[in-house]
């Protein structure tokens, strides 16, 4: 196969993905946001330290993320009992319901995939698709 028939199938499928992930979109969460609410579903609440620690940025950072998550009331920031000056982050229950929508969209990809590909496919297209991501990963890192 050469890079032209690559292309000529790669861009289709791409173009599917991000169309529908732009439909599903419409709450304009970015995907560092969304990290966030996934790390608070699945960790619980955090502080804006932990949080910056756990993603590699700073606190401001930290806070400029999740500002519009505040407005959404995807999360909300409790105040610590032990130190007045720090706060939790903690999803609520309008975050959650987002984060089921967002695993519905993820499901319909994958059901998808597995109607078009055989066992074996699914397998070989998991282990390329870890191999482009850590590749890409790589070069990002050094850019």
């Amino acid at each position: 196969m050469t890079i032209k028939e690559l292309e000529e199938s790669y861009v289709p499928f791409q173009c599917m993905i991000v169309s529908d992930s732009n439909r599903f979109n419409v709450e304009s969460v970015s995907t560092a946001q969304y990290y966030l609410l996934n790390t608070l579903n699945k960790q619980g609440s955090k502080t804006t330290k932990e949080l910056a620690e756990m993603r590699g940025i700073s606190q401001s950072g930290i806070s400029k993320l999740t500002k519009r998550l505040l407005e959404k009331k995807y999360i909300i920031q409790e105040r610590q009992t032990n130190d007045r000056r720090s706060y939790n982050i903690v999803l609520t229950a309008e975050g959650k319901a987002f984060l089921n929508r967002v695993e519905d969209f993820g499901n319909e990809i994958m059901n998808l995939i597995e109607e078009a590909l055989t066992e074996e496919e699914v397998h070989t297209f998991s282990i390329m698709c870890k191999r482009i991501t850590s590749l890409y990963a790589k070069r990002n890192r050094h850019t």
